[in-house]
């Protein structure tokens, strides 16, 4: 079995170099190649009980999303423990199921020092538990305490998709949002919207259909639009909503009226889901940089851990892809 010395010889740099690398620690990028191409090569496995001994790491992280069924958390998932496990970590995965007593014995977890650090997705009253002491990374929501937030540029989300829909020739547009309303930066979403809307000086409305962020509510749906009808023509030309999930309901319920997307009507979702995260886009759409999220969740949550400083948040670009359900311009 290749030892760390045989990684180092391997690679031509000092053991010291390798250790760095298998922590997470800076190296230069040549260097660290050569570590990861000589790791590979030669099946190196890090003993893990032994370097949790030693150091009084487990090198474990916990990661919380509300539920692995819902497209855009489980393609978060899979981003963040790619980047894990490159850096020697393992990922521990807690389904709070939106319940709140489920996701406090979760964090509770990291305050008995059974993982080094947490990152995930909650819509639950838990400031508790964030107060600077545990490592923590939480895509999206604020806290009162100080916790490192991860997430995309949704105000410019918001302002793309007024554009986008105006661009296409609609006129009278809706923004139609499920989910919670805890302080979030999916919130500016529908301010980046209403704000674009507000310059071009274009007639929009806003509608919250509440805070079930998973089951969409198709009653609901179904009925909102029916009341913005007179003799079977919509009061809306143009739709965007706060996911791509809600935009497939949405685009649903529209079918169900007879109303042709996007020739009567363009849709525009937020989240860039493709089918099984690889093929086409399932709506046009608001795309988040889930991979980039990821990376930047993981490397500030690995300089908490090593008690480095780190940016308070952290906001990463958007754009705009084409999914069939808005007007080529």
């Amino acid at each position: 079995m290749a030892t760390i010395k045989d990684v180092a010889s391997d690679a031509g740099v000092a053991v010291g170099t390798v250790s760095k690398v298998l922590n997470g620690q800076y190296v230069s990028a040549e260097n660290k190649r050569k570590v990861e191409e000589s790791v590979r090569r030669l099946g190196y496995q890090m003993n893990y009980y032994a370097r949790g001994l030693k150091t009084r790491y487990t090198y474990t992280i916990a990661v919380i999303v509300p539920d692995i069924l819902n497209p855009f958390f489980a393609c978060l998932v899979y981003h963040i423990e790619k980047e894990l496990y490159k850096l020697g970590y393992k990922m521990f995965l807690c389904q709070s199921q939106m319940e709140p007593e489920k996701e406090a014995y979760y964090l509770r977890l990291v305050s008995q020092n059974k993982v080094d650090g947490i990152m995930g997705i909650t819509f639950n009253e838990n400031d508790a538990y964030f107060t600077g002491d545990i490592p923590a990374v939480i895509f999206d929501r604020h806290f009162r305490g100080p916790v490192c937030c991860i997430s995309s540029d949704n105000f410019r989300g918001g302002e793309l998709a007024a554009e986008r829909l105006l661009a296409g020739g609609s006129r009278k547009l809706l923004y139609i949002r499920t989910g919670s309303s805890l302080s979030s930066e999916t919130l500016k979403r529908g301010q980046g919207f209403a704000s674009k809307c507000q310059e071009r000086h274009a007639s929009y409305e806003m509608l919250d259909l509440g805070d079930d962020a998973d089951f969409y509510p198709e009653q609901g749906i179904l009925e909102a639009l029916k009341s913005r009808m007179e003799g079977g023509v919509p009061s809306f030309d143009g739709i965007y909503t706060s996911t791509d999930g809600l935009a497939l309901e949405v685009i649903k319920q529209l079918d169900h009226l007879q109303i042709q997307v996007p020739r009567d009507v363009q849709v525009i979702g937020h989240d860039g889901l493709r089918r099984m995260n690889r093929g086409d886009y399932l709506v046009s759409s608001i795309a988040q940089p889930v991979e980039d999220m990821a990376r930047a969740g993981v490397e500030c949550l690995l300089r908490q851990i090593r008690k480095e400083e780190t940016e308070d948040i952290t906001i990463l670009p958007v754009t705009f892809v084409e999914g069939g359900t808005t007007r080529i311009t």
